[in-house]
C-alpha cells in the first residue's frame, strides 16, 4: 500500500478533475441539491486558506488509509440541510454513502484500500483539521459549487469545499481498526496460476487493489427484523393508548424476516443472547411465494 505522498499529489488533482461529475451527483443526491462542481485553485495547505465560514460548524468527510487521511470540509453556510447536525437513520446512510463515493472518486485505486470512510458533524471545522495534524507538505484542493441553472461565465462560486491531505492523526473509529494481514497461503509448484483458489488470490499482497469494489465492503447497511404486520382502521389507530393490545395473525412459531434496505434477505428464529435479542438464520436468499389466484375450470 503506497498511501499518500508528495509524488502522487498531482495524480490526485488529476483524478479529482476527471471525477467532478460523479462528485456532484453524489453531493446532490445526499443533500437534495442541484449544484455543479468545478475545480478551483490547488496548492499547499495552511490555516489561513480557510475563511471565517470554516471557524464554525459543518460536516467532515474523512477517508483514512492506514494512519493518514484525506478530509473534505462542508461548512454550514453551503447551506447544509437542517438535519446535518443530528441526522436520522436515513440521513446517516446518505452521509456514509457520500463518504464512500467521494473516497472512490478522489483517491486513485493504486494508493491502496481505504480503511475507513465517514461523514460526521463537528462544531468547528478549522479546529478539527488542526487537531488531525496536517503534514508539513499537506495539499489543498478547492472544489467550487455553482447553482446548476446559472450561466458559467463570470460568476463567483456559491461556496467552496476544501479537500486537505494527508492528515497524520485522524480520528479512528474503534470498529475500523486495521485488521491483521492474512497469512500467505502455501503455493504448489505442480499447480498452474489458472488453478489458484480465490482464497490464495485474496491473500497475495502483491496485488492489493485487484477488485475496485473492495471499498464497498465497509459501506454500512440497515438490517431490520420484522416481527409481524397488519392493516388497522383509523379509529383503532386513534384509540391506541398505553396498555392497548394489538393482535397479529402471525403464529409465534413462524420464522422472522430480516430486511436489508427494505428487501427480505433471509429468515430466522428469535433467540436470546445474554440480555439481548438475536436472530438465528435458517434460510438465506428467501423469496416470498404467493398462492395462485387463477381459478381452474
Amino acid at each position: 500500500m503506497s498511501g499518500f505522498s508528495q509524488e502522487n499529489v498531482e495524480t490526485i488533482f488529476a483524478q479529482s478533475g476527471e471525477s467532478l461529475s460523479a462528485l456532484a451527483d453524489s453531493f446532490n443526491q445526499c443533500f437534495d441539491f442541484q449544484y455543479r462542481l468545478e475545480m478551483g485553485e490547488s496548492g499547499v495547505w495552511s490555516p489561513e486558506e480557510l475563511d471565517d465560514a470554516f471557524q464554525g460548524p459543518g460536516l467532515v468527510a474523512l477517508f483514512r488509509i492506514g494512519g493518514e487521511a484525506m478530509a473534505g470540509l462542508f461548512p454550514a453556510n453551503l447551506p447544509l440541510p437542517d438535519w446535518y447536525s443530528e441526522p436520522g437513520d436515513s440521513q446517516s446512510s446518505r452521509l456514509q454513502t457520500l463518504a464512500l463515493e467521494w473516497s472512490m472518486n478522489l483517491i486513485p485505486m493504486d494508493l491502496g484500500d481505504v480503511d475507513e470512510f465517514k461523514t460526521y458533524y463537528v462544531d468547528n471545522l478549522l479546529s478539527e483539521v488542526t487537531a488531525c495534524v496536517p503534514s508539513e507538505w499537506a495539499a489543498l484542493l478547492r472544489i467550487h459549487l455553482f447553482p446548476s441553472e446559472e450561466e458559467r461565465d463570470g460568476q463567483s462560486p456559491s461556496a467552496v469545499i476544501p479537500v486537505i491531505w494527508p492528515l497524520t492523526k485522524p480520528p479512528v473509529t474503534e470498529s475500523a481498526e486495521p485488521e491483521a494481514d492474512p497469512a500467505p497461503q502455501p503455493s504448489s509448484s505442480s499447480s498452474s496460476t489458472s488453478q489458484a483458489t480465490p482464497q490464495m488470490a485474496q491473500a497475495t499482497s502483491a496485488r492489493p487493489n485487484q477488485n475496485p469494489l473492495n471499498r464497498l465492503n465497509k459501506l454500512p447497511v440497515q438490517a431490520i427484523v420484522k416481527l409481524a404486520s397488519k392493516k388497522i382502521e383509523m379509529n383503532q389507530l386513534l384509540s391506541i393508548c398505553p396498555g392497548s393490545l394489538i393482535t397479529f395473525d402471525k403464529p409465534c412459531e413462524d420464522p422472522l424476516e430480516l430486511y436489508i434496505n427494505n428487501q427480505v434477505f433471509c429468515l430466522g428464529e428469535a433467540v436470546k443472547i445474554g440480555e439481548n435479542f438475536g436472530l438465528k438464520i435458517d434460510r438465506v436468499g428467501f423469496k416470498k411465494e404467493y398462492e395462485s389466484k387463477i381459478i381452474e375450470f
